[in-house]
């Protein structure tokens, strides 16, 4: 019979399995200068995406995580790629140089329109 202890770092081990298995599948590769970028995304959310680039260029995120996978080649300008990449997001992106700063404000997703109060209605 096996110890009170073995059992749930056996169910933490396989947790930690389950959690590398579904992380392995994302691969993002990023060559090029900031004039002419090549990213290369496989299953890879943006907030992965946009972490490549950071260690690739000087590119600064801060703000909402965005967390939609991506699948494709990009090919361009920096600043073209990361327009790309937040497309459907509400984002700032701020260019000094070779410095960019990118500020995702939200998701991006449709809000339910709330409509304003109804005021009375005159019947004649």
């Amino acid at each position: 019979m096996p110890s009170i202890r073995l059992i749930p770092l056996s169910i933490i081990g396989l947790l930690l399995a389950g959690l590398h298995g579904n992380s392995a599948h994302a691969e993002v590769r990023v060559r090029g200068s900031i004039d002419n970028v090549r990213l290369e995304a496989s299953d890879a959310t943006v907030a992965e995406i946009l972490a490549a680039l950071r260690t690739r260029f000087d590119v600064h995120f801060r703000g909402t995580t965005p967390s939609r996978h991506l699948t494709g080649t990009y090919t361009g300008t920096l600043r073209g790629i990361l327009a790309r990449i937040l497309d459907g997001y509400d984002y700032v992106i701020e260019n000094h140089g070779a410095n960019f700063d990118v500020i995702v404000l939200s998701s991006g997703l449709p809000r339910r329109a709330t409509p304003s109060p109804t005021v009375g209605h005159r019947v004649d």
